[in-house]
């Protein structure tokens, strides 16, 4: 009989790769014990919107939506720019449809979120308009999670029990006043979980059925290594957990790290989109014998956010859910528009900029201005519409008093929004071009804005301004093969260890992002990993 502290496969983190890679451990026969140093599960992928983009899948061919593995691969090699691995993104793109299956047959309840294009739709050769690649989670109660069922991290972004293709087909984040507010009521009413946190349900339920074995404030301080072999890891408290089979790191990043992320991004306006246990556990225990790390040297995987009001250390995407509606524009130190700000991904690279006689990044500090219309119309951070506008948010009546009270040329400042509010009143952006993105509009589009959907002047005081600061999806970490195994300073598998999810190089996409892709491959990489373990392995 085996000891209650030892397991074929341990698990580290609670995310959608380790709960993939949990679920697909005790699928596979394997006694597995899922490690959660915090107090709930869920991670990050908690927090997200839930989507995971899976190419060429099943549930597109059922609705008659084609695709296939050299198309989609082509677009993914598009938006990797050539700093992916490309063994690990074939790997992604051909194992994902695969893995999907795998998922359904074992309960896990997914379905397509159509209207989600991908995000360089129609720049990108191979991409697609109608979000066929898309698949999200179907809603779950908490009451099918027990004894887990208040265990789940709570996501400050989302609605309760509402999933990212309700909220388009609702008019998307810009018409949230229009949603149905009854029936979003009566989801949470019903204790409905939706977006990332229906993921994350969606993993557990069928893992609890299968016997796993889950346990938080788990606290790890390393790995056990004997003969070259990870064979289990070391608690906090003094304990061992072991591992006949192998170790999963899924701990996430090392967002909430200042040190990791001064010494990987560089960035001076960093705020942590994650969990505030992502401290860089996976690089710390890896490196420790001897792993190797790798660092994608141009990051396109980051957000635009901003503190939450009350809550500073909250980061609020403002990428998806702020710039890109009407009323609002994002402006630097000299008052200047710098960027398409639908774009998010426009944003982040023009943050990136460094001014090389300045000796400073050319665009920050940079700040979101909008109207008094825009807080009337659509969510700040994350109040509803209409609500009062939070102490802490810098306002005046003036646009002057406004940049001087966050320290931007004036001048500068009131030229900027002179030409843009003449651009919106003919609905167009003479500038950057603004309001073309498919994805932008059905996201954050007002549909009673006829002329342009995401143009609006700003007219109407007072003024607000919310401070931008950077934070996603990190540049570096461990390096795996296509099996997910963590490779150490030579190239070679460092036996009984793998990496998935965030805890891993983002090798899979280089430099580009695509919606879904990163809780994808957590999920692909967690499955393909434990497969490994398992004895099961396709890949070599």
């Amino acid at each position: 009989m085996a000891a209650a502290n030892e397991f074929d496969l341990v698990v580290l983190g609670s995310g959608g790769a380790g709960c993939a890679a949990a679920l697909a451990g005790a699928s596979m026969s394997l006694s597995v014990s899922l490690l959660e140093k915090a107090n709930v599960l869920g991670g990050g992928t908690a927090d997200s919107l839930g989507t995971i983009w899976i190419p060429n899948n099943s549930l597109a061919a059922a609705a008659g939506l084609a695709d296939d593995f050299a198309t989609a691969l082509t677009y993914a090699r598009f938006v990797g720019g050539g700093q992916e691995l490309p063994a690990n993104l074939e790997a992604y793109v051909r194992e994902a449809p695969r893995v999907l299956d795998a998922m359904l047959a074992l309960g896990v309840r997914l379905r397509l979120a159509l209207g989600l294009p991908d995000y360089f739709y129609p720049a990108g050769p191979g991409s697609c308009a109608d979000g066929r690649r898309m698949v999200e989670p179907e809603l779950i109660a908490r009451s099918a999670l027990e004894p887990w069922s208040n265990s789940i991290r709570r996501s400050i972004h989302n609605v309760p029990g509402v999933a990212w293709s309700d909220s388009v087909g609702w008019g998307g984040f810009a018409n949230r006043r229009n949603w149905p507010d009854a029936e979003v009521a009566e989801r949470e009413r019903r204790g409905l979980l939706g977006c990332g946190e229906a993921l994350i349900g969606q993993l557990i339920a069928p893992m609890l059925s299968r016997g796993a074995s889950i346990r938080v404030n788990a606290q790890t301080a390393g790995l056990l290594l004997e003969r070259g072999r990870v064979t289990g890891v070391r608690i906090a408290d003094g304990s061992t957990v072991r591992a006949r089979r192998g170790v999963v790191l899924a701990t996430g990043g090392y967002e909430g790290s200042p040190e990791l992320v001064r010494q990987f991004e560089g960035f001076p306006e960093w705020m942590n989109p994650f969990a505030p246990t992502n401290v860089g556990d996976a690089l710390a225990f890896g490196t420790e014998i001897g792993a190797s790390i790798f660092r994608i040297a141009i990051n396109n995987s980051l957000f635009v956010g901003a503190p939450v009001p009350g809550q500073p250390e909250a980061f609020f995407s403002v990428g998806l859910r702020g710039l890109p509606m009407p009323g609002a524009i994002a402006v630097n130190r000299r008052g200047e528009r710098f960027c398409d700000e639908t774009q998010f991904q426009d944003v982040v690279m023009a943050l990136q900029q460094y001014d090389r006689r300045e000796r400073r990044f050319a665009n920050l500090p940079a700040f979101m201005i909008f109207d008094d219309l825009f807080r009337e119309r659509y969510p700040v951070a994350n109040a509803p519409p209409g609500r009062a506008a939070h102490p802490s948010i810098v306002r005046s009546d003036a646009l002057s008093g406004l940049a001087e009270r966050i320290g931007i040329d004036a001048n500068g400042f009131l030229k900027t929004v002179e030409r843009f509010n003449s651009d919106a009143r003919e609905g167009r952006d003479t500038v950057f071009g603004r309001g073309q993105s498919a994805f932008s509009r059905n996201n954050a589009g007002d549909t009673e804005l006829k002329l342009n959907p995401q143009l609006a002047p700003l007219e109407k005081p007072p003024f607000h301004a919310l401070p931008l600061k950077v934070g996603g999806i990190c540049s570096a970490g461990l390096l795996t093969d296509p099996a997910a195994r963590v490779l150490d300073a030579h190239g070679r598998p460092i036996r009984g260890l793998y990496a998935c999810g965030n805890a891993a190089a983002p090798t899979f996409l280089g430099v580009g992002y695509q919606g879904g892709s990163s809780i994808g491959a957590g999920i692909v990489f967690g499955y393909l990993a434990t497969e490994h373990a398992a004895g099961r392995t396709r890949i070599e």
